[in-house]
């Protein structure tokens, strides 16, 4: 299987008061820790950001990054379909930005489902695996408001949500300063 990647960035970060993505993590910044973990396990990896932020983010990494394709804020799968458009693979795996204790072999386990179909994480959906062909699907029920939320997307292309071996805390999303303080937390355990 090619498989390309996205980490999803784009949220506006309210309930942080702060662009997360950029906070200070493990001696990196949160958005450097998810690159490290999902860079390893496709081909080519791109940072998806809000039009506004595009310029913040090509500035301090080397990926491409992909400005999203609309500029009303329409969330994750908003930031899936930018992937899609841009991937040259088959698929697209898609990561948050806010999730610095990802599997080193997620999409692995998403790829090992064997379909053709989206395949994402149980619980934790905004980690998955999508083939380029939905992408004129995905496009025009966003865009007709059909479709508004990652997990409505899988059930319309008859997807699959599969439980994801790993640590008890590695889909822990930061949200909030409180969020943060649980992650160092927990950092200081073997993940």
């Amino acid at each position: 299987m090619k498989i390309d990647g996205v980490i999803l960035a784009g949220g506006a970060s309210n309930r942080m008061g702060a662009a997360k993505a950029f906070l200070p993590f493990q001696g990196k910044t949160l958005i450097e820790t998810v690159v490290a973990r999902a860079a390893p396990q496709v081909r080519t990896l791109a940072i998806n950001a809000a039009s506004e932020h595009v310029d913040g983010y090509r500035a301090r990494f080397a990926q491409t990054v992909l400005p999203d394709l609309y500029k009303e804020r329409l969330g994750p799968l908003c930031g899936i379909i930018t992937g899609l458009t841009w991937c040259e693979a088959d698929w697209l795996a898609t990561f948050p930005c806010d999730t610095p204790f990802l599997p080193h072999d997620l999409v692995a386990q998403l790829a090992r489902q064997g379909a053709d179909k989206p395949v994402v994480a149980k619980g934790a959906q905004v980690c998955g695996l999508w083939p380029k062909s939905c992408l004129t699907r995905l496009k025009k029920a966003l865009e007709s408001g059909v479709l508004r939320s990652v997990l409505s997307a899988v059930e319309a292309l008859d997807g699959i949500a599969t439980k994801i071996e790993a640590s008890d805390h590695a889909f822990f999303n930061i949200n909030t300063k409180d969020d943060l303080a649980e992650a160092f937390r927990l950092s200081v355990s073997k993940d």
